[in-house]
């Protein structure tokens, strides 16, 4: 976990001195506020950091070891954009995405669970706007609405799955970093700030036994590529009536 925090820590370093860097060397010249929306998706790489006793096997904690899940379907934001200035903008809008992990429970049984949230971020952006180069920062609480658990044991797979399930935390506050490019590709890394799963309402349920465990922390974030797409205002339907000679 260590590593993976200093690794987000290095990468929005880097992202800052790229963006002031570029900061410096445009030349700021006053142009007209503006208004616009986007539509965005992204594949997401998630990681967690799930620590808990498993009942009859610790009275410690322990690492409920994690692997690295990808997530690509259904990942969509539509996003309104404000440009201030040239060089300073801001970014809201709505999106729902597929977020979760995957660990180990004993030495047995794969866990894989996810949710479908729905967030509301709000951004500041700086950097090269009309050049479509920017970094921006900002927070989005989002709303866990549908949850699914997968359990793997001897290659059998055994599902649940509700809505506005009491096996997480039904809000979520997150933060969030990214830079966009001049491609309209672009690289973000998402932080949840508060434990998805809830402490005292987990077990995994293999055929007529259940498995009972109690994660004392159970934090997730993401490192994500995606695109987003300019969306084109529509053009008013003029009502111009088509006049016919006779001759």
């Amino acid at each position: 976990m260590k590593t993976y925090k200093s690794s987000f820590l290095n990468f929005t370093i880097i992202c800052i001195l790229v963006s002031i860097s570029h900061n410096i060397t445009y030349a700021q010249v006053p142009s007209a506020r503006k208004t616009y929306w986007r539509s965005a998706t992204e594949f997401i790489f998630s990681f967690s950091d799930v620590q808990g006793k498993v009942a009859q096997e610790s009275v410690q904690d322990q690492d409920l070891s994690a692997s690295l899940r990808f997530s690509g379907f259904f990942n969509f934001q539509y996003q309104f954009h404000y440009d201030y200035s040239r060089t300073v903008g801001f970014m809201t809008g709505f999106g729902v995405r597929n977020v979760g992990f995957i660990n180990t429970i004993g030495d047995s049984i794969k866990l894989k669970q996810r949710v479908y949230s729905f967030g509301v971020p709000l951004a500041l952006k700086i950097g090269s706007l009309p050049d479509k180069f920017t970094f921006s920062a900002g927070v989005e609480p989002e709303l866990f609405f549908h949850y699914k658990q997968k359990a793997i044991y001897d290659d059998e797979k055994y599902k649940k799955m509700g809505w506005f399930s009491d096996r997480v935390s039904l809000i979520n506050p997150s933060v969030f970093m990214e830079v966009r490019f001049k491609s309209n590709s672009f690289i973000r890394c998402k932080y949840y700030l508060q434990d998805v799963l809830v402490s005292d309402q987990q077990s995994v349920t293999i055929g007529e036994k259940s498995v009972y465990y109690n994660p004392s922390s159970s934090k997730m974030f993401y490192v994500s590529i995606g695109v987003s797409v300019l969306e084109q205002p529509r053009k008013k339907k003029t009502n111009e009536r088509k006049v016919y000679s006779l001759q």
